[in-house]
């Protein structure tokens, strides 16, 4: 890369960052489970959202380890701000982290581009694409592991480029492979495609193979060792509270139509090229000749797809952060599919070409950001911080150390309340998870089928109408409206306004109901009465 190359890299560096500023104070209501995991580990309190109560329960071990690490390095309090609209100083930190990510993802993928033999301003091109990508600008500093994941995910592509096309060492390929694998689990499934096609297309197979299994070894095995020891599973609470009811038509065919949504808003243009490729290709034109390169691309082929394809048959709830780990991918694809096209085409206008067809994805992405996503994500940051995050301050100035508080997001009320909280969804209380995927989270509340796992003395209702759960005249209730919130959306996807109910629970109005139950007569089968 020549100097006027490196010059116009750092260029696309701090356009990148400038095009972040639009959600500087972006927060999620997930960014604060991570953050309390931090805090709990800083605090010498264990690997646990409830102090003292180790769980597999975060997403992204690998993201919780690097927020703790630098709370304990640098000069910064870990615990709640008194204010809930002010940015707590970890949070700062997981957006800075996330910055560094983003930035180095893309980089990674410019030298990708480099390391398949892609001229000077395709590769920066390929750059351009991830850094006016508009679902990689939304999560890049939420303050979640999303860029982290995408950045493991780039290294180990430009790590597998290196031993398919450039006949490396397998080393880095597997190291960035584990390193993915904890930043999101689903990312195990790229490992595993791609020590296949290590072993199908590197001409020392069976040598680069076992590089590659080495070094995601060296990654994955001491924190499987970890995880043992602390929670006695090896799997995350998240493989059973992310997911719905597995082989569900209804739920696989709504996972696949969100894919479809999330990819269309940001990769439409990349995946048309695609699809002409599809279409109008063939294995002479399209594939390269060596085997290798074949392997590389039928790698970036499967592995999208793959995760499509295990989102749909577990019945996920996709939101857009989770394809994010598979850009990088879309990105080379398409990138690729557009050589391929303006070859076919116009081999005399690429360079126009090429301007033409970044000019036109910043637009679509950059007219996304503006009027959809941004705005998003700053009314749903406003009512996180009136809803959750204050009713976590009224819960830890009004209510004494050992209250407890069933609730369905744990995140923001669970980091600034400082106490105990069982997940209606089962992140961080397992037990809930196979309960809510049966019965329903309408079910679980109205039946206070959360007892399974404990008797809390407050419940967190999130519903589109407000205090729906209180007491009616002719039925007795166990709960009594204390007070509500509103926010007003949950994400893109779920517009319209949403109101979190607090109320104290009376337990014993739900064993007199019991009583009450259990004493009614049963009718005599055939008797026509009730005796």
């Amino acid at each position: 890369m020549n100097a006027r190359s490196r010059a116009l890299l750092l260029l696309l560096l701090v356009a990148a960052a400038a095009a972040l500023v639009p959600f500087l104070d972006y927060l999620t209501d997930d960014t604060f489970i991570h953050l309390q995991f931090a805090k709990h580990l800083v605090q010498g309190k264990g690997f646990a959202f409830n102090a003292g109560e180790p769980t597999y329960g975060a997403t992204s071990p690998l993201w919780v380890l690097l927020l703790a690490l630098a709370g304990k390095i640098l000069p910064i309090a870990v615990a709640a701000p008194a204010d809930p609209a002010v940015m707590p100083d970890l949070a700062w930190v997981a957006k800075g982290l996330g910055l560094i990510a983003h930035l180095i993802t893309i980089v990674t993928l410019v030298l990708l581009g480099k390391r398949i033999g892609w001229d000077d301003r395709t590769s920066l091109g390929l750059g351009l694409l991830l850094g006016a990508q508009a679902w990689a600008l939304r999560w890049a500093v939420s303050g979640m592991e999303t860029p982290l994941a995408a950045a493991c995910v780039a290294l180990a592509l430009y790590g597998l480029a290196g031993v398919l096309v450039r006949r490396r060492a397998g080393w880095m390929a597997g190291v960035f492979l584990g390193l993915a694998s904890l930043a999101r689990p689903e990312c195990h499934l790229l490992a595993a495609v791609a020590v296949v096609a290590v072993w199908m297309g590197s001409e020392r197979r069976v040598r680069r193979s076992l590089e590659v299994l080495a070094g995601i070894a060296l990654v994955v095995l001491p924190w499987l060792a970890i995880a043992w020891r602390w929670f006695h599973t090896l799997l995350p609470n998240t493989a059973a509270a992310k997911a719905g009811a597995r082989l569900e038509p209804g739920l696989m065919i709504a996972a696949v139509h969100s894919v479809f949504q999330v990819e269309l808003a940001a990769d439409a243009l990349p995946l048309a090229l695609f699809v002409l490729v599809l279409a109008f290709g063939n294995r002479a034109t399209a594939l390269p000749g060596s085997r290798g390169r074949r392997f590389f691309w039928l790698t970036c082929v499967a592995w999208p797809t793959l995760l499509v394809v295990s989102f749909a048959l577990e019945g996920v709830q996709v939101v857009s952060r989770y394809m994010i780990p598979a850009t990088p991918c879309v990105l080379l694809l398409g990138m690729a599919s557009f050589r391929w096209v303006v070859a076919n085409n116009l081999p005399k206008r690429y360079g126009m070409a090429l301007a033409v067809f970044l000019a036109a994805f910043v637009l679509q992405n950059a007219a996304f950001t503006a009027l959809v996503s941004a705005p998003n994500t700053r009314a749903h940051t406003r009512g996180l911080r009136a809803s959750l995050a204050s009713i976590g301050v009224w819960a830890r100035d009004h209510t004494p150390p050992d209250a407890s508080f069933a609730a369905a997001d744990i995140g923001a009320f669970g980091y600034y309340s400082e106490r105990r909280v069982l997940d209606l969804y089962g992140l961080v209380t397992p037990v809930m998870a196979p309960i809510v995927v049966r019965e329903g989270y309408d079910a679980v509340v109205t039946r206070c089928l959360f007892e399974a796992a404990g008797r809390p003395d407050y419940l967190i209702d999130r519903h589109r109408a407000p205090g729906r759960l209180a007491a009616e005249e002719d039925q007795p209730s166990p709960y009594r409206l204390l007070f509500t919130r509103r926010i007003e959306n949950l994400g893109i996807t779920r517009p319209g306004g949403f109101f979190y109910s607090v109320y104290a629970i009376d337990w014993r109005v739900v064993d007199e109901t019991r009583q009450r139950v259990a004493a009614r007569p049963v009718a005599r089968r055939g008797s026509g009465g009730v005796l």
